[in-house]
């Protein structure tokens, strides 16, 4: 009879043993080589640089090659939640860098069509015929 009372609890005990157990193995399981995370953050590298970024946005894109350096480099230590996380943040970086390079060629063609209206501006003021002025 005493052996029928403890059976319900050693059955929760052997259950919450087998539960932590597995938890404690997948905690310990290598993740997954950040094979397509890398891959992503070489292609917004790349886009980046295609888009100025050098120019426009250098420690921005600085900042983005780096940390790509790094997520590599934890990638072949087998550190590969390192490498996800530097792979993201490369990725960032680099669109951070595109985004500023647009702007920075926006702001160039707004100041070049400025310059040009001013031009014209001076132009056709200064060939206007006396007869058209006041």
């Amino acid at each position: 009879m005493a052996m029928q009372l403890m059976t319900p609890r050693w059955r929760k005990i052997h259950a919450l043993v087998v539960v932590i157990a597995a938890l404690s193995v997948q905690a310990c399981a290598p993740t997954r080589p950040p094979v397509e995370d890398l891959d992503n953050a070489s292609r917004a590298l790349g886009a980046a640089r295609s888009a100025g970024a050098p120019a426009y946005a250098p420690a921005e894109y600085r900042a983005a090659g780096q940390r790509f350096d790094q997520a590599q480099a934890a990638e072949g230590r087998q550190d590969y939640d390192e490498a996800i996380q530097l792979a993201h943040e490369s990725a960032a970086d680099s669109e951070l860098a595109a985004a500023k390079a647009r702007l920075g060629k926006a702001r160039e063609a707004v100041q070049k069509l400025s310059q040009e209206n001013a031009n014209l501006d001076r132009d056709l003021t200064e060939h206007a015929s006396p007869e058209a002025q006041p």
